[in-house]
């Protein structure tokens, strides 16, 4: 009885002893598989992290390349020609064109920098911030674009705010390239806790999926979504009879 005992003791402790190396081994092999998914889930982000700020920097290479560059080279030529010619009235040209071309110079040199870094971001609301840029668009864009918004019931954060921005000027230059469109109107319409921007506009239909991993987006859409996830907020595409309907949510307690 007692030889017995002793086996059934024995059994029921190896058998326990096995069931515990099993439960490890299950929870060991479960968090390699978690850790896998955070690892390939954060190569994903950081891949589309490095293609936004390789297209960022290929834009500014464009905008440098093909105008402030361009307006220094028409400079320089301005400049010999000034200094080789002894016609007064040439050298009095070439000397106004160096005057315009060095403001025109300026001027983009301004406009980069506040591309890079909008100074009205921190300390203004986001409707001035989106009003401020629309503005300059209306001055150079044959499309008409009107902002309105209801009275702010929260304050946003600078990232906020800065993404916001961003996101925005994807959509309007998206909009003035592609669409065709010739009326555009933003709206920001604020709630207790949320906020609701629509963008809409009058030109031709087109899909904006924003699955960055599908590869026919388009970085600029990639760059849209990776700023929608910075700020957890929700974006929707509608088709209309008359155009496109972007409505971008966020809530102030998600973030």
């Amino acid at each position: 009885m007692e030889n017995e005992l002793n086996i059934l003791f024995w059994l029921g402790t190896f058998i326990m002893i096995t069931m515990a190396l099993m439960v490890m081994a299950l929870l060991i092999a479960y968090q390699k598989n978690i850790n896998a998914y955070h690892n390939e889930h954060l190569k994903q982000q950081l891949k589309v992290i490095i293609e936004t700020e390789h297209k960022q920097r290929a834009r500014l290479a464009k905008d440098l390349h093909d105008g402030l560059c361009c307006d220094l080279a028409t400079i320089q030529n301005f400049v010999a020609l000034y200094e080789s010619n002894k016609d007064k009235e040439v050298k009095k040209m070439a000397l106004e064109e160096v005057k315009l071309g060095l403001l025109e110079c300026y001027n983009q040199t301004l406009s980069l920098s506040y591309n890079l870094s909008p100074p009205l971001i921190k300390s203004n609301p986001l409707e001035l911030i989106i009003k401020n840029y629309i503005s300059r668009i209306n001055k150079v864009s044959n499309i008409s674009i009107e902002v309105k918004a209801n009275s702010q019931s929260f304050e946003l954060k600078e990232l906020v705010k800065l993404e916001f921005y961003r996101i925005l000027q994807e959509l309007i230059q998206n909009i003035l390239k592609h669409s065709f469109a010739t009326v555009v109107s933003i709206d920001l319409n604020w709630n207790n806790s949320s906020l609701v921007i629509s963008v809409l506009d009058n030109g031709i239909a087109y899909n904006s999926n924003l699955d960055y991993r599908e590869s026919s987006n388009g970085l600029g859409l990639s760059n849209i979504q990776t700023r929608i996830k910075q700020i957890n907020a929700v974006f929707n595409h509608q088709i209309l009879d008359t155009g496109n309907l972007i409505t971008i949510t966020f809530n102030n307690y998600d973030y």
